[in-house]
């Protein structure tokens, strides 16, 4: 019974401690002598390393988050700008036209000169409002062009006046 006892001691255990040495290096699937302190430290830089990546991607958006936010609001005051250039242009062209029909015209040709006149400051009201669906950077174009063309209109009108 010894001999029996010492070849299960001989050839079993050493078996299934073998058995308990898994193939693995993850020492969470591993048996009882699976723990190789290289593959952990390995295992363990290679999670660092995508930690590192994830959170270099999360820096990177939130600096385009950043920029994005900025430029919204780079945006938004440039908006704001030029609605308060298209009011004082309504404005102004609602003054010139007012100046416009409190002037008596005495001759015929003055009279169709105020109605020309009269009929451009109804076209560049019709300009600006097919301006408010441009984008920001044609709106400012489109809004100068009319500026220019209601500066000339107010010269002639003040030629004509003068009369």
């Amino acid at each position: 019974m010894q001999t029996r006892t010492a070849l299960i001691w001989f050839f079993v255990v050493p078996m299934m401690l073998a058995g308990c040495a898994g193939q693995t290096t993850d020492p969470r699937q591993g048996g009882l002598f699976s723990y190789n302190p290289d593959a952990y430290e390995q295992r363990l830089r290679e999670r660092q390393y995508l930690l590192d990546q994830e959170e270099q991607a999360t820096r990177s958006i939130e600096v385009e988050q950043t920029v994005l936010e900025a430029e919204k609001i780079s945006r938004a005051q440039e908006k704001a700008a030029l609605e308060k250039q298209v009011r004082e242009f309504n404005a102004s062209m609602n003054s010139l036209e007012q100046q416009i029909q409190s002037r008596q015209a005495t001759t015929e040709a003055q009279k169709k000169e105020r109605q020309r006149m009269l009929a451009e400051i109804a076209a560049l009201r019709a300009s600006t409002d097919a301006a408010e669906s441009l984008e920001d950077a044609e709106k400012q174009r489109e809004l100068e062009r009319l500026e220019k063309k209601r500066d000339d209109l107010e010269r002639e009108a003040a030629s004509l006046m003068l009369l």
